[in-house]
């Protein structure tokens, strides 16, 4: 009885640290928030554009419509903060799994990164429905498509089809289009959650194509040897990212080697 009574005892604050909510004062963006006791949230899993970019400003009003002044519930994953210090969490309003909700309607695209993949396979499936549905930003060219059947959109789109060729220190004249940019890779790094395959030496001005790490297994082993000093093309949307040009690759079949 005794026993049973100090293991009740010492579970009780873990009980209520994992239920513990916060008020949220502020929505940053489309997946980052702050609360009234000072801490800065990333939501887990997905991924909103800047609210300088296109689609931005209405992921933002969207997260903000599901937060703001609300009480929120703070589920972490394996990993609690990120680089720039803020807390890593599935936000839940109620019941409602906030995360999911902004990948579900297409104001959020799939971003998760290993070992944080508790919710990876039901938000992926959430992410086919929206953009199979042309839901939110989906409707227009703000995320990349997968260009693969398992996102169940075809790969005769209307956003893939006769897409034209370009240099790739010509990318930057084709933001917010689909594009086959072609070059060299002359630098790699695969951060482990990131993997960039540069175009030119200073990657801080030029284009370069980017894999992340929830899309790894969709690339040949170690992507950054592989590609690296190959002749390619790789297509997809030419986005702006910190004043230089880029392309999301979220399978191989956007990247082909023609050396």
């Amino acid at each position: 009885m005794r026993r049973a009574t100090s293991l009740l005892l010492f579970a009780l604050p873990v009980l209520i640290l994992c239920t513990r909510t916060e008020k949220v004062t502020e929505v940053i963006d489309g997946d980052t928030f702050r609360t009234e006791a000072g801490n800065t949230v990333r939501l887990l899993g997905m991924n909103a554009p800047e609210v300088e970019c296109p689609g931005g400003d209405i992921a933002k009003h969207v997260l903000t419509g599901f937060l703001m002044y609300k009480e929120v519930r703070l589920e972490r994953d394996l990993t609690d903060k990120d680089d720039y210090g803020r807390l890593l969490r599935y936000v839940f309003v109620g019941d409602l799994n906030v995360n999911t909700e902004m990948v579900r309607l297409g104001y959020a695209e799939l971003r998760f990164y290993p070992p944080d993949t508790l919710y990876a396979a039901l938000m992926r499936e959430m992410e086919k429905l929206a953009i199979r549905n042309r839901r939110g930003l989906w409707a227009f060219p703000v995320f990349q498509v997968s260009d693969t059947t398992d996102t169940l959109i075809a790969v005769t789109d209307e956003r893939l089809k006769g897409i034209e060729i370009v240099r790739w220190d010509e990318a930057e004249n084709y933001y917010n289009q689909t594009k086959i940019v072609e070059g060299k890779i002359v630098a790699s790094n695969n951060t482990g959650k990131v993997c960039f395959l540069n175009f030119h030496q200073d990657w801080r001005r030029y284009f370069t194509a980017v894999i992340f790490a929830s899309d790894f297994d969709k690339f040949p082993a170690h992507p950054e040897s592989h590609y690296l000093n190959r002749r390619v093309r790789v297509k997809g949307l030419i986005k702006e990212y910190r004043g230089k040009p880029e392309i999301v690759l979220k399978s191989s079949s956007q990247i082909e080697i023609v050396d």
